[in-house]
């Protein structure tokens, strides 16, 4: 019941967003969250050291490695052993592709490839967008953090993943502080 009322209360700040797209059954959805820190640091960080994550969140993330490729690269694999809060104690894994990257608009997009994730889902993509906020005062300055999950469930039961869309927004909003320091 946890995460239906955090899905709940992200739909009523109007940072979730919910997409049918087409006729197929994939369905896409979106948090947005604004920070204090720099979109070029917050951007950085999962560009050239997503490894940190597992010192800055060890609860929830145990291991981050490359498997394939430098890690940057379009096509580079990456291996991450985590922990979803809420769901269980079970330390999950999966494999992403790196399928997209926009340096100049600081965007990536990862696909899932392999791991737990993919026994629910027939497909999983990932797509982060860290904008600058359009602000002339500098003490109002930050960025805009915009993560879109894209899926199709392999069969109807198989819940949304609400518990990754909270991973996102937790990590975002925590990170965003840390890198304030």
């Amino acid at each position: 019941m946890k995460k239906i009322g955090m899905v709940q209360s992200f739909l009523r700040l109007g940072l979730l967003t919910l997409v049918l797209i087409g006729t197929s059954q994939i369905v896409g959805a979106q948090v947005e969250t604004e920070l204090k820190c720099s979109a070029d640091k917050f951007y950085n960080l999962f560009r050239h050291n997503m490894m940190h994550l597992t010192t800055i969140f060890p609860e929830n993330f145990k291991s981050i490695k490359i498997v394939k490729g430098d890690g940057k690269s379009v096509g580079s694999i990456w291996q991450w052993q985590y922990v979803l809060p809420g769901a269980s104690s079970k330390v999950m894994s999966l494999r992403e592709i790196v399928k997209f990257v926009d340096d100049d608009n600081r965007s990536i997009t990862f696909s899932v490839v392999g791991g737990d994730l993919m026994t629910q889902y027939k497909s999983f993509d990932v797509t982060m967008t860290v904008a600058p906020k359009d602000v002339g005062n500098i003490e109002e300055s930050g960025s805009k953090v915009k993560w879109w999950i894209q899926y199709e469930k392999r069969t109807e039961d198989v819940p949304s993943p609400d518990a990754y869309i909270g991973l996102a927004a937790h990590v975002t909003k925590e990170l965003g502080h840390y890198l304030l320091q």
